[in-house]
C-alpha cells in the first residue's frame, strides 16, 4: 500500500508541476531531504522519483514565463566555481571513472540549486519552501522523538533505510540543521506572519503552530536518541543560540533543574555511555580511526595541493588508502574521511577546500545581512527569523560535519539557495499578487533596480 500511495503521489505531481513549475522544487526537495521511498517495501524503492521530478520541473522551467533569472550574486558564482573545479579534480583523478560518477550525481544537486531562484520568489514561495525544507527533515525528528519516548531511549533513532540519511549519524546531522527552522516555523503560524496561502480559516495556524513546537521538541530529543557523538557535539554547539532565542527560558531551566534535580530524570545509561567515550577518545576505536582517516586526507592534499586525488578515491583499495596514514590500527576499516573538512581536502586539495569554505562563508555572511536588515522592517520578520535559524543551521553543520563525510548533503546547498533567494526578497518591495509576483526591471544580478507601477 504504501508503495502504491508513493506511484500515486509521485504521478499525480507531474501535472501539477508542469501547470506550476515552482511546485517542482517544492517536490524536488522533498523527495531529496524526506527520500519517501526509504518508506516503502517494494518496487518504490528502486523507483527513479528524484529524476522524474527533477526532469518534469526543467520541461516545465523551459516551457513557463513565470521565472526570474538566475541572481548572479557571490554564492552563485562561487558554485559555479566549485562546479567547475570539481570537473577539473576529477579530470586529474586517480580513480577517473569513479569521479566522474560522482561529480554526475553532485551536479545533479547543484542544478536544482540553480534552479531554484529562477522559480522560487515572492513571500509565499519562499515560506512554503522553508516549510518543505524544515518538515522533510523534521518529520524523522517527530517520529524518531515519540520512538526514543516510547522505548526509553533504548534504542538508537535511524533515518529511512536505504537512504543517505539511513545512519544514526546522517539522520543526527540533518535533525541539527532544521531544528532552528522548525522553532521559527512554529512562531510562524502562531504569531501569523505570514498568509501561506492555504483555504484556512485563522483560527487554525495557532494548532499548527503549537505542532511545530512539538515537532522542535520531539526532534531534540531524537538527536539525542540517535546515540551519534558528533550530533551530541552538534546539538551542544548550537543549544545557546536556541536558548537565548526562546522566550521562557528561565521556565524551561526551572523545569529541567526539578526534573533532574527533584523527581531524578536521568538519560539512559547506553546513551549516558555513548557521550562518556568523547573524554576517553584514546581508547576508543571509532575515535582513532577518525584521526587516522584526518591524517590520511591531510597527507594526500600535501602530495596534490592544487587537485587533490579526486572523488571516490577510496576505491584504489586499502593498501593504496593506508600509504598516507601516520599509523595503522588493529581494527577493520571503513576508508572514509570521517569530516567533511578532509573529505573536501582529501579529494580538492588546499584550494578545492578554500572555495568550499568560501561558499558557506558567504552564505553565513548574507545570512546575517537579512537577519539584521529585515528585523527593521515591518512585515519582514518572517524574513529575519529564518535567516537567523539558517545561521545556526550552518553553524551546526559546520560543526557536526567535522566528523562526517557529508561535503554534497543536498541540504547544505538548499541553505545555500534559500540564502540568495531571501537576499532577492529583501532587497524588492512589497510584493502585489497573491502569487508574490511583481514586474519590474532587473539588473544582472537578477535583483531589482526600478519597479514598474502595479495595476490597481
Amino acid at each position: 500500500m504504501r508503495d502504491l500511495l508513493l506511484l500515486l503521489i509521485v504521478l499525480g505531481l507531474v501535472p501539477v508541476i508542469l501547470r506550476f513549475p515552482w511546485s517542482g522544487v517544492l517536490a524536488w526537495f522533498w523527495v531529496g531531504l524526506m527520500a519517501p521511498h526509504g518508506l516503502t517495501w517494494s518496487y518504490m524503492r528502486t523507483f527513479p522519483i528524484a529524476t522524474l521530478i527533477g526532469a518534469v520541473t526543467l520541461v516545465a522551467l523551459v516551457m513557463t514565463r513565470d521565472r526570474r533569472p538566475i541572481p548572479m550574486t557571490r554564492e552563485m558564482i562561487m558554485m559555479f566555481f566549485f562546479a567547475f573545479f570539481m570537473a577539473i579534480t576529477s579530470w586529474f583523478a586517480v580513480n577517473s571513472s569513479g569521479a566522474w560518477q560522482q561529480w554526475q550525481h553532485v551536479m545533479k544537486i547543484l542544478l536544482m540549486t540553480f534552479v531554484t531562484p529562477m522559480l522560487v520568489f515572492g513571500t509565499r514561495r519562499i515560506v512554503w519552501l522553508l516549510l518543505v525544507t524544515a518538515g522533510s527533515i523534521g518529520f524523522y525528528g517527530i517520529k524518531g522523538g515519540f520512538f526514543a519516548i516510547s522505548t526509553g531511549g533504548s534504542y538508537m533513532v535511524l533515518g529511512p533505510s536505504g537512504s543517505f540519511l539511513s545512519g544514526n549519524t546522517y539522520i543526527g546531522l540533518a535533525l541539527i540543521m532544521v531544528l532552528p527552522m522548525l522553532l521559527v516555523s512554529a512562531r510562524l503560524f502562531h504569531r501569523g506572519w505570514v498568509d501561506i496561502g492555504w483555504p484556512l480559516h485563522a483560527a487554525w495556524y495557532k494548532p499548527i503552530g503549537l505542532g511545530f513546537y512539538a515537532a522542535f521538541w520531539l526532534t531534540s530529543i531524537a538527536i539525542l536518541a540517535t546515540y551519534s557523538r558528533g550530533a551530541f557535539l552538534g546539538l551542544l554547539v548550537i543549544a545557546p543560540f536556541l536558548f537565548l532565542r526562546m522566550k521562557r527560558k528561565w521556565l524551561l531551566v526551572g523545569l529541567a533543574l526539578i526534573a533532574v534535580g527533584v523527581v531524578g530524570v536521568a538519560p539512559p545509561e547506553r546513551l549516558a555511555e555513548r557521550w562518556s567515550t568523547i573524554k576517553t577518545f584514546e581508547e576508543d576505536t571509532s575515535s582513532m580511526q577518525r584521526i587516522q582517516a584526518w591524517g590520511v586526507n591531510w597527507n594526500m592534499a600535501v602530495e596534490r595541493p592544487l587537485v587533490g586525488m579526486g572523488m571516490r578515491n577510496t576505491a584504489m583499495g586499502y593498501p593504496w588508502w593506508i600509504s598516507y596514514a601516520n599509523f595503522e590500527g588493529s581494527w577493520n576499516h571503513a576508508l572514509s574521511p570521517h569530516s567533511i573538512y578532509f573529505q573536501i581536502l582529501g579529494q580538492h586539495g588546499f584550494l578545492g577546500l578554500a572555495v568550499f569554505l568560501v561558499l558557506i562563508g558567504f552564505t553565513y555572511l548574507t545570512l546575517g545581512r537579512i537577519k539584521r536588515s529585515a528585523a527593521t522592517l515591518p512585515g519582514r520578520e518572517w524574513l529575519s527569523e529564518y535567516a537567523w535559524a539558517l545561521q545556526v543551521g550552518l553553524i551546526g553543520f559546520m560543526a557536526a560535519g567535522a566528523f562526517l563525510d557529508v561535503a554534497y548533503f543536498n541540504l547544505l546547498y538548499a541553505f545555500v539557495a534559500l540564502a540568495i533567494i531571501m537576499r532577492r526578497e529583501l532587497d524588492e518591495p512589497e510584493l502585489s499578487s497573491a502569487a508574490g509576483l511583481i514586474n519590474e526591471e532587473t539588473t544582472h544580478t537578477g535583483y531589482p533596480t526600478k519597479p514598474r507601477k502595479m495595476a490597481t
